[in-house]
């Protein structure tokens, strides 16, 4: 149960600087109790930012996590996280290129306490490369060090959707994933085509691949085609 939240935006204009647009802060303050009345979840997180005249943005903001854990889980294969309440603390810093420019994307660099060890991680996501007007990549990558009383783990997602757009009425779009913690490369591929003003054509592959085989080549999982048609009436 959700007892208390709260949030505080402030962001005055700056006017000494000629290359900030504005600073901005933002904190907020979570409180949950679960049915029993037991503090399940707070925290505290707070962030200062100052957005640029190019719109690049650079963003600096700690959070304080407390967390009740009723059921051992594991975060990666082999780090497994007991049960208990644990309070930790983790700072993050980073900085994003404006939509505006042919390559764009943001970094985040995360270092702190994470339940009863320490973790690192680096993640560069909402990124885009232009080539054409046409043909765009979204690459991304999460990477996690975890230092446990158990040991040393890291863990690794790399992906990138890559989207050609032939016409407006018709685009195809294609997102590959790996995951090195499951060993899973995944695909997932995606073709609209608006054949006539209010009514799609939808045609979406799926594919999961195992790479954990030890055969060279990845072991397939699932695999599926699902294609989808509606059509609009006018009356």
């Amino acid at each position: 149960m959700r007892k208390n939240y709260g949030q505080v935006r402030f962001s005055p204009r700056s006017r000494s600087i000629a290359a900030v647009r504005k600073f901005s802060t933002i904190g907020q303050f979570t409180y949950i109790e679960d049915a029993a009345g037991r503090l399940s979840t707070r925290l505290t997180d707070a962030e200062f930012a100052i957005e640029f005249q190019n719109s690049d943005r650079f963003q600096v903001g700690v959070l304080e996590d407390y967390e009740l854990i009723t059921t051992a889980f594991s975060v990666v294969p082999g780090a497994r996280i007991p049960v208990g309440g644990y309070d930790f603390t983790a700072g993050r810093i980073g900085y994003t290129l404006g939509q505006q420019r042919r390559f764009s994307g943001n970094v985040l660099l995360e270092k702190g306490e994470f339940y009863d060890g320490t973790r690192t991680g680096l993640t560069f996501n909402r990124s885009r490369i232009f080539f054409s007007p046409r043909l765009s990549v979204e690459p991304t990558a999460t990477l996690n060090w975890i230092d446990l009383p158990a040991g040393s783990f890291s863990s690794t997602l790399l992906g990138s959707r890559v989207t050609f757009t032939g016409t407006p009425r018709l685009f195809v779009s294609a997102l590959v994933q790996y995951n090195s913690s499951t060993h899973i490369v995944s695909a997932n591929a995606r073709l609209r085509w608006e054949y006539r003003p209010g009514s799609e054509l939808f045609v979406v592959y799926n594919d999961e691949r195992n790479s954990d085989a030890g055969t060279g080549i990845p072991g397939l999982q699932n695999r599926a085609i699902v294609v989808k048609v509606n059509r609009f009436f006018r009356f």
